[in-house]
């Protein structure tokens, strides 16, 4: 994506400097994105333990994880551009201090609106980490070994969000739910003291500061916010049916239009709207939201199955998704040699054909699947998950120059937060509402008189007759346990169903791989040498 810096001739910006400590640079920026992502992920898994530990209601705690994400969203727009305008060092310094001390005081808040204040800081602040990470890679490694800055890049989201139940199960199992947000002053204070001492100190570009578009930063992160926060809270407020959600939406999409206006017609657009045109931008931005939506498979409706239906508690599903995000470490090296050899737009391919895969072969689940059943398919799609992403985003960065990468980064981030929301958003209603159906269906085979019903209800009458507290009370007992089996049939019915659409949601997004063209040369892959040439 073309943004403002190339407009008119200007010059790099100072933030371009080499990076005196090029891997120590590099390494505390991704740090900073696997911090963002984990913390996202821990905050999701862990927000029970978090309402009991802040004395909130259910409804109050859904606007915890509101609240950290959709500020997220704010920010993205900006986070990238205002890197490079007032240097990656002083820009991650000041918000790695923000994210630190608002970390330490949540845990010790009293009142609703100081919690969701805090979180929303806290997401203003670890929303900055992510979009700066990938510009400064860009300008601070040599070109050669950007791709395997992207492959950390890329690896840091699929094993933080698998590895992170496994941590919050942790923090729960002893009781130490404080540490969801404590752990952030440990690797965040960590990532501060690498940055001080890897990367450079970097003087204001104070024309580029004058030249920023705030209209399109103010337009595009509240209008993306307000849409985020529809999306996430419109399953539990039953989505148009809400004035909350209705309100956020229309805000949203006005904010988003004003944004696309401003773009058109001020001279020094923050991003150029021609740009979007080209398929070997476009493309690969809706290609990122789909992936954020085929990663549902592992981060919601197989942790949805395990914790309802089996009945795991978190240590255990935390074992499960580890299948997902300890081979990310042996895959993502693999990855890298073969994008040196392979086209990016096949491996592309064959990562999203996995990922379908390993959701279609979920689709043969019943209500005795426990872990180990769901091995196969997550070895399946942990490779796919590895290859897609980094696939795509090398092939999104091969077509830009380093001076564009703050608008890609943007691009990234905020279509990747999209992605995963609207998958979420959309399974969690998916599953909902086909649950419902099932039951329904299932209800109307199942008539009081019938010998099904009496023979099952009958069975299940003796078995709570065995026990001396229930006598008078096995009958109303039996017919209430036999109501939870139709709806736990139902709910295994909808699980299988929502493995369906994301596996053909992947593989109809096949298509848009044929819409790639070849980008320009790549300078991630270094030229051969011929040894035989003679001096």
């Amino acid at each position: 994506m073309t943004v403002a810096l190339e407009a008119a001739g200007a010059r790099p910006s100072p933030a371009a400097a080499p990076c005196l400590r090029p891997v120590a640079g590099v390494a505390a920026v991704l740090l900073g994105a696997v911090i963002s992502t984990l913390n996202t992920r821990v905050t999701s898994f862990g927000l029970a333990d978090i309402r009991g530990g802040l004395g909130l209601g259910f409804d109050e705690g859904s606007w915890l994880t509101t609240a950290f994400s959709a500020s997220q969203m704010v920010v993205a727009p900006c986070a990238a551009w205002l890197s490079i305008v007032i240097g990656t060092r002083r820009f991650l310094l000041w918000a790695s201090v923000i994210f630190i001390l608002s970390s330490l005081l949540l845990p010790f808040m009293a009142g609703y609106e100081a919690v969701i204040a805090l979180q929303t800081v806290r997401g203003l602040a670890v929303g900055t980490f992510i979009p700066a990470s990938l510009g400064f890679i860009l300008r601070s490694l040599a070109p050669r070994w950007w791709i395997w800055g992207i492959a950390a890049y890329a690896f840091r989201f699929t094993f933080s969000q698998n590895v992170a139940a496994s941590l919050e199960a942790w923090y729960s199992e002893t009781g130490q739910w404080q540490w969801i947000f404590w752990q952030n002053v440990v690797l965040t204070s960590a990532m501060a003291l690498i940055i001080l001492w890897a990367v450079p100190r970097e003087g204001i570009n104070r024309e580029l500061l004058r030249r920023t578009d705030w209209g399109a930063i103010i337009f595009a992160g509240l209008g993306f916010g307000l849409l985020y926060v529809a999306l996430d809270q419109g399953n539990r407020l039953d989505w148009l049916n809400s004035g909350i959600v209705v309100g956020c939406l229309a805000g949203g999409l006005l904010l988003v239009a004003a944004f696309v206006v401003n773009e058109a017609i001020v001279k020094q657009p923050l991003i150029h709207l021609r740009v979007l045109g080209q398929a070997n931008v476009a493309v690969p931005a809706l290609l990122i939201c789909i992936y954020g939506f085929g990663a549902q498979a592992t981060a919601y409706v197989l942790p949805d199955y395990l914790t309802r239906i089996q009945g795991l508690r978190a240590l255990q599903v935390g074992d499960v998704l580890n299948w997902i995000a300890l081979p990310q470490v042996l895959i993502i090296p693999l990855v890298v040699l073969a994008l040196r050899r392979i086209d990016a737009r096949l491996l592309l391919a064959i990562g999203f054909a996995l990922i379908a895969i390993g959701s279609w072969m979920d689709t043969g689940l019943t209500h005795d699947w426990a872990g180990g059943d769901f091995l196969p398919s997550q070895i399946v799609e942990a490779v796919g998950l590895a290859i897609g992403l980094t696939s795509l985003v090398t092939f999104a960065v091969s077509n830009i120059t380093p001076p564009q990468a703050a608008a890609i980064a943007a691009t990234i981030q905020i279509f990747r937060l999209f992605g995963i929301e609207l998958g979420t958003a959309f399974m969690q209603t998916f599953i909902r509402v086909r649950e419902q159906v099932y039951s329904n269906l299932t209800g109307q085979h199942l008539s009081s008189g019938s010998d099904v019903v009496d023979r099952v209800v009958t069975a299940l009458s003796n078995v709570f007759a065995q026990r001396a507290n229930n006598i008078g009370l096995e009958t109303s007992q039996g017919i209430a346990q036999a109501g939870r089996f139709v709806q736990r049939e139902a709910y295994v019915l909808a699980y299988i169903d929502g493995f369906w659409i994301i596996a053909w949601v992947l593989a109809l997004a096949l298509l848009l791989v044929l819409l790639l063209r070849r980008p320009p040369p790549n300078p991630m892959t270094p030229p051969r040498i011929d040894i035989s040439t003679r001096g």
